[in-house]
């Protein structure tokens, strides 16, 4: 008849090692038989391909020589022949079954370990990687690959024989089967390692296509990745983190501070300058009003002749609001050691003895006693303490008249 019009790969029903893997411990592997729950999925497992099935069409049953296979192939086998509920019309007699080797189980050594080694074996599989991966005394499944390509070049030979079947079943293992189908379908290993696992009795059908005659995988695989990509889909969203919201102003309404963040600089020295003579006073506003947080007078100063404003607080008047008021002590001579090249003394950086060769100088000498005079707030030209020493802090460059000559 030539190539079959369908492949079926079956897995087999439930056995004991599905419901407690310590029973490998003490039981062969090929000797493990099925459930009582095992038996009725091959049972139906039976019904079902019979109704997958044409009455003309006739089968051959490829079986892995496990217990656990025989038995399920053998409860697929009562359903599909039984007269119940209807007589079928496929005899027992009409029916070939082979026991294939090639089709066993990957063999996972003999008497497997205890639960805690064979934790830590699927551990370490799992972060080696589940195709090459050898068992300690077993196989890999790049071993179970080898013997399912021998199997698939036999079984593609036989589909020239004349008495072929229509319908071929191959009733084997989860692993087995996702190894032929990578045979078969050229998967790669890194989609090997990502599918999962078949279920109990699940059919995987191929079907033979009449416009070039390849086989058609009928099932969609699941793969791991899916499996996760749903999970994270059925996650609840994480409600978004709230976004601070940044100040721009007082409730009040007051303007005052939109004046002060477009109020330029000018210099250094007008941030400490209470000498306004040069320049218009437009406004002077309370900051804080009786909060008591940050007293003190927001001063707007126009400049004429660029147009542009900058500000500076001034400080409070403790005394208008019945507050006690501050004594301030008289000023001391700030005394400028005579050694140190930059007037900084030795803790400068640049450390010189009294009487060096430069000490002499008598321009040094000037800048010497000008850095002096400015840091006691005596610099000539301008009456404020507060200029004096902005201007001796190092933005000298910006004050022409403050100039050391």
């Amino acid at each position: 008849m030539g190539k079959p019009r369908l492949i079926i790969l079956i897995r087999h029903a439930q056995s004991e090692g599905n419901r407690n893997r310590e029973i490998h411990q003490t039981v062969p592997d090929h000797r493990v038989k099925l459930t009582s729950e095992g038996w009725k999925q091959a049972e139906a497992a039976g019904l079902k391909l019979r109704s997958l099935l044409r009455p003309d069409d006739t089968l051959h049953f490829f079986t892995s020589p496990y217990r656990r296979t025989r038995e399920t192939t053998e409860g697929v086998l009562n359903a599909l022949t039984s007269s119940n509920p209807a007589p079928s019309p496929f005899p027992r007699h009409t029916i070939k079954v082979y026991e294939e080797p090639r089709l066993r189980e990957q063999d996972f050594g003999n008497f497997q370990p205890g639960s805690q080694e064979m934790a830590r074996m699927w551990s370490e599989r799992a972060e080696y990687g589940h195709f090459f991966y050898r068992i300690p005394n077993g196989e890999s499944a790049a071993d179970a690959y080898d013997r399912v390509s021998g199997f698939n070049d036999t079984l593609w030979r036989s589909f020239v024989e004349d008495d072929f079947a229509s319908v071929c079943v191959l009733v084997t293992h989860g692993l087995m089967t996702r190894v032929f189908l990578m045979k078969w379908y050229h998967f790669s290993v890194e989609y090997f390692e990502d599918l999962r696992n078949v279920d109990h009795c699940e059919f995987v059908v191929m079907k033979r296509s009449q416009e070039n005659q390849k086989y058609i995988l009928q099932n969609e695989l699941r793969t791991w990745s899916q499996l996760r990509k749903e999970k994270e889909e059925m996650r609840e969203p994480e409600s978004p983190i709230p976004v601070r919201k940044k100040w721009i102003g007082y409730q009040d309404g007051n303007d005052a501070e939109s004046r002060r963040q477009q109020a330029g600089r000018k210099n250094t020295a007008d941030l400490f300058t209470d000498d306004v003579s040069d320049a218009q006073q437009v406004e002077q506003e309370d900051v804080r009003g009786e909060s008591g947080k940050f007293p003190g007078t927001l001063t707007s100063i126009e400049d004429r002749s660029n147009g542009r404003y900058y500000s500076a607080v001034a400080p409070p008047d403790y005394t208008q609001r019945g507050l006690p008021s501050r004594q301030k002590s008289p000023p001391q001579e700030l005394a400028i050691p005579n050694e140190g090249r930059d007037g900084g003394g030795s803790r400068s950086g640049a450390p010189s003895r009294t009487g060096s060769d430069e000490s002499d100088d008598p321009s040094r000498r000037t800048a010497r006693s000008s850095m002096a005079m400015a840091l006691n707030g005596r610099l000539s030209g301008s009456s404020s303490p507060h200029r004096a020493r902005a201007d001796a802090l190092g933005d000298q460059s910006d004050v022409d008249d403050d100039k050391v000559s």
